[in-house]
């Protein structure tokens, strides 16, 4: 017993989920981090200097070297220079300033680049001319536009500047403007509050429910804390008839009656090197203080804008877009299924937003329902983070 308890430690320690690895990886991701921003820094101080007529790699070495970072610069000749760090990692600076982590001297998205601060993931490509504070928009198809011509699956990054709790309190929110991670109540005027309720966000040790819960929950929430942010789909969720997976594409059907747990799986494993997942609960609420912050300001209060069921992204009557900093349905179209539980075990199953057949169903509301339960009115959307 003894022996087997020592074994389980152990791979409790050291094993692909385990608590040292998992340090291991965060410590790195951290210093990766450090190092993407040190580049950033130094670019952009030498492009400032040059009055935006370019940089050198002589130029940014000695601007790294001057800021404390032993580093060497290489130019490759084709708009590009690369990066070479004492730890040993590399990065690529590409011709429009985004930077790639490892070895890119052939130009391309064939790594993760950072755009406005924001790291794109490998396989995507930033939307051209959409910003942070707007709505900053990634494809998985190269050549992509916010009209969606390249057909490819659009995510929407949420910028958050710490975890309310440990980088602020509601106060922090309220009266200074932070979008803080968390789980809000909202008001009549779209003030938030911490949320308290007989709704939870379940980790998998507490889940008692049949619902489907976050993959990984306090996975999600490091990455946030580690990245400053997160990606949502851009469109309430479609059908890949092929994979049976989640879409987030413009003027799609919309992939409604299906069950929790089905939108869940649909969600799920969309990618390599990118994590994905239903929506869960933070990511639902944060995204609404990032709404009220730079687009309409009680977007948590805001009811349907049709009165019919519409394609993803596409209003029936070719006006009333539900779109905030180019997301668009959260207030509206389908209530959308999340990894929240109730604490009614009949009705396990959290939908939040609004709906085209309920108007005064706002889209910081809550509700449950069972796990079997289907309907035109219900859909759903993923989540993606680093």
């Amino acid at each position: 017993m003894l022996l087997i308890l020592a074994g389980v430690t152990i791979a409790t320690l050291t094993g692909e989920n385990g608590i040292l690895t998992k340090a291991s990886q965060a410590s790195e991701q951290t210093e990766i981090g450090e190092e993407k921003e040190a580049i950033k820094v130094a670019y952009n101080g030498v492009l400032a200097a040059n009055e935006g007529k370019g940089v050198s790699s002589t130029e940014l070495q000695a601007e790294l070297v001057k800021n404390g970072y032993n580093a060497t610069v290489t130019d490759n000749g084709n708009g590009t220079l690369t990066v070479t760090f004492e730890s040993g990692r590399v990065y690529t600076i590409n011709s429009d300033g985004s930077i790639t982590v490892g070895n890119n001297a052939g130009g391309g998205n064939t790594g993760e680049t950072v755009v406005d601060g924001v790291t794109i993931p490998e396989g995507f490509y930033h939307v051209e001319g959409t910003t942070v504070t707007g709505g900053l928009v990634i494809s998985d198809e190269e050549g992509d536009d916010l009209n969606n011509s390249a057909g490819g699956n659009q995510y929407v990054w949420i910028p958050v500047d710490g975890i309310w709790g440990e980088d602020g309190t509601i106060d922090d929110v309220v009266n200074n403007g932070k979008i803080l991670l968390g789980r809000y109540s909202f008001d009549s005027s779209g003030i938030p509050s911490e949320y308290l309720g007989s709704y939870k966000e379940e980790t998998q040790e507490e889940h008692t429910y049949g619902n489907t819960i976050a993959n990984d929950i306090e996975g999600f929430i490091d990455s946030v804390r580690q990245n400053g942010g997160y990606y949502i789909a851009r469109f309430e969720a479609s059908q890949n008839t092929e994979t049976n997976k989640a879409e987030s594409k413009y003027d799609k059907t919309v992939w409604n009656s299906i069950n929790q747990p089905n939108a869940a799986i649909a969600c799920q494993d969309l990618y390599a090197g990118v994590n994905s997942d239903l929506i869960n609960s933070y990511a639902w609420d944060t995204a609404i203080l990032f709404i009220q912050k730079y687009g309409q300001s009680n977007y948590s209060r805001q009811g349907r804008l049709q009165s019919t069921l519409a394609n993803t992204g596409k209003a029936t009557d070719g006006t009333n877009f539900d779109v905030q900093l180019n997301i668009y349905d959260m207030a509206g179209n389908c209530y959308e299924w999340t990894t929240e539980t109730y604490s009614v075990s009949g009705f396990p199953c959290v939908l939040r937003g609004g709906s085209y057949d309920y108007s005064i169903v706002y889209t910081s509301d809550r509700g449950g329902s069972s796990t079997s339960y289907s309907y035109t009115g219900y859909s759903f959307r993923p989540l993606l983070y680093l």
